[in-house]
């Protein structure tokens, strides 16, 4: 988009920004104002329509094929082949070659969908993994649904050929073996490869999932432009969808902490290990709690009191575990109302400001949770579960370098942190596990923000 153009005005913003939540489920933050108002003037441009407001009316009508040109503006990424080489080695290496095994013993049939595939490196990438481990796919049933909300978008994927930036990450073997030259620079997929791969339209925030049992699903880099309430409804579709033992692979950036508990964290890749989601078997899955455990007063800290003063709590606030039951039950508004009015009276109480931060995350509100979460970190730099919080938020917000920083403070401090040992909100989970998982978290952003 190169049309120079003016900011939108407040109530065009919040109007456009409301028809892409309903659209697609798609949340802009206010510093992606400046790229909306140059999609916007970029299609009015493109379609004739001068008026800002004529061209929101006109794409507000779901019928209107311009309502699918906006969002095919907006939502084009650039990517490549092999992105995220760590998890795409772990992938190669351990994922794919077990899937391939349990396949073989069942009935030879592999189902991998890309939900989010975008120009269709990253389907084409999963392809051409499959052909090195089955060169001979006789006998087999094997294919990778590639889905993307972006017609113009799947319209690249399709025609298979792209510029050197997207190709550089794949070997040299890789690309001798599955990417032809065409003579202008660029490369071609092979046909053997493109064979394996089928290309959709799909909203992932609004269409139900495939009518297919998936061995593995990627869904990389899509949630972080969806709410929460957006994210945990695609995670309960995709768990459908996913046959028992089968892996979810999410982005860099992305975990289904307090969004879903259906699935498994496991580490593939030796020792320095790539996390994934797994959907465990469902013997196992059974016996795990549906519900988040009961609500436990954690463990006073050693020589600490309820009060840095040891004053009693004042009459008429309620304790942090007020706060915590009503977190419990989803009412996140009214916890965030009460953690904040305890907060006020009892300011240097670090577990009252994680608790509002918490409560502001689960209502999508992750700019307004930072100031709490930081006050929670200064006044406890221990206190691991606020610094794994405020990490989710800062990443979100789009500062992956502090969101790293905090993301390894939350990995030092989780296991000495007593609160976390008992805290309902790991649904179960050790924080040796959420440990790990920041410290990954921590490298990729790291490696991300260089």
């Amino acid at each position: 988009m190169t049309t120079a153009c003016r900011p939108l005005r407040e109530d065009d913003l919040a109007r456009l920004r409301q028809l892409l939540a309903a659209a697609a489920g798609l949340v802009f933050e206010d510093s992606r104002r400046a790229s909306l108002s140059a999609a916007v003037a970029e299609r009015q441009r493109l379609s004739g329509v001068a008026d800002v407001a004529a061209y929101l009316d006109l794409v507000c009508d779901p019928a209107s094929p311009e309502r699918q040109s906006l969002l095919d503006e907006v939502t084009i990424q650039e990517t490549h082949f092999f992105r995220n080489p760590p998890q795409m080695q772990a992938l190669q290496a351990e994922v794919l070659p077990e899937l391939v095994r349990s396949a073989r013993e069942r009935n030879r049939r592999l189902r991998i969908w890309s939900a989010g595939c975008s120009t269709g490196e990253e389907p084409y990438t999963v392809a051409m993994m499959l052909r090195e481990l089955l060169p001979d796919l006789t006998g087999w049933d094997v294919r990778v649904l590639a889905t993307d909300l972006s017609q113009t978008a799947l319209q690249t994927a399709r025609a298979g050929t792209y510029g050197e930036r997207a190709v550089q990450l794949a070997a040299s073997a890789t690309r001798g073996r599955f990417l032809l030259p065409t003579g202008d620079g660029r490369s071609e997929v092979r046909r053997d490869v493109r064979e394996l791969v089928r290309f959709a339209h799909h909203n992932l925030a609004l269409d139900p999932a495939p009518h297919e049992s998936f061995d593995l699903i990627l869904c990389r880099n899509v949630t972080i432009y969806f709410d929460r309430e957006t994210t945990r409804a695609l995670v309960r579709r995709l768990h459908g969808c996913l046959r028992d033992g089968g892996y979810l692979l999410l982005g860099h950036a992305e975990t289904l902490w307090q969004i879903n508990d259906d699935f498994r964290l496991v580490a593939v890749g030796g020792d320095n290990p790539t996390y994934v989601y797994r959907r465990p078997a469902a013997e196992r899955r059974a016996q795990r709690p549906d519900r988040p455990s009961p609500v436990r007063t954690p463990a006073p800290r050693p020589g600490r009191q309820p009060s840095p003063t040891g004053a009693a709590r004042p009459a008429g606030t309620c304790s942090a575990d007020d706060v915590r039951a009503v977190l419990v039950e989803g009412r996140y508004e009214h916890a965030a109302g009460l953690a904040r009015q305890a907060a006020d009276t009892e300011p240097m109480r670090p577990e009252l400001h994680y608790l509002l931060g918490r409560a502001l995350v689960e209502l999508g509100r992750d700019h307004e949770a930072l100031p709490a979460l930081r006050r929670a970190v200064y006044l406890d730099p221990a206190a691991g579960l606020a610094h794994f919080l405020l990490a989710g938020a800062l990443a979100r917000c789009g500062d992956a370098s502090a969101a790293a920083r905090e993301y390894r403070a939350a990995a030092s401090t989780l296991d000495l942190d007593p609160v976390a040992a008992t805290a309902p909100e790991l649904g179960g989970r050790s924080p040796s596990e959420l440990a790990a998982l920041c410290a990954q978290l921590e490298r990729q952003l790291s490696g991300s923000a260089r």
